[in-house]
């Protein structure tokens, strides 16, 4: 952006059927991190770290995997979403958790390399 923001908290994430809709549930929130406001310059970034499980764990009967074609993303309190193409397995019931989320954090972010 242009102009300076905040973001405080978790983003709407979900999985995205090649017809557009969602599948399963919305990712979890995983509050292992403190939520902190993040306050970003123009053109500076943030990031989350998001958990995909392997959805051949969970019995076909309660996942009825399927083939997600992008996340649907929403940043902390917007209504507003974008979606980021990415193939993966998904679950079509929204029984089984398979993907969460922990909160925002200001930077660009390397899992076990950056905080």
């Amino acid at each position: 952006s242009g102009q300076a923001c905040t973001l405080y908290g978790f983003p709407g994430v979900s999985a995205v059927s090649r017809g557009g809709g969602q599948l399963g549930r919305a990712a979890a929130r995983d509050h292992a991190d403190p939520v902190r406001l993040v306050t970003l310059r123009p053109g500076a970034t943030a990031h989350v770290l998001l958990r995909i499980v392997d959805v051949t764990n969970f019995p076909a009967a309660s996942c009825d995997p399927a083939n997600a074609v992008a996340l649907r993303v929403y940043p902390p309190n917007d209504r507003r979403s974008v979606e980021v193409p990415f193939a993966f397995r998904a679950c079509r019931n929204g029984g089984p958790v398979y993907l969460d989320v922990r909160t925002t954090v200001g930077g660009a972010g390397i899992p076990g390399f950056s905080g």
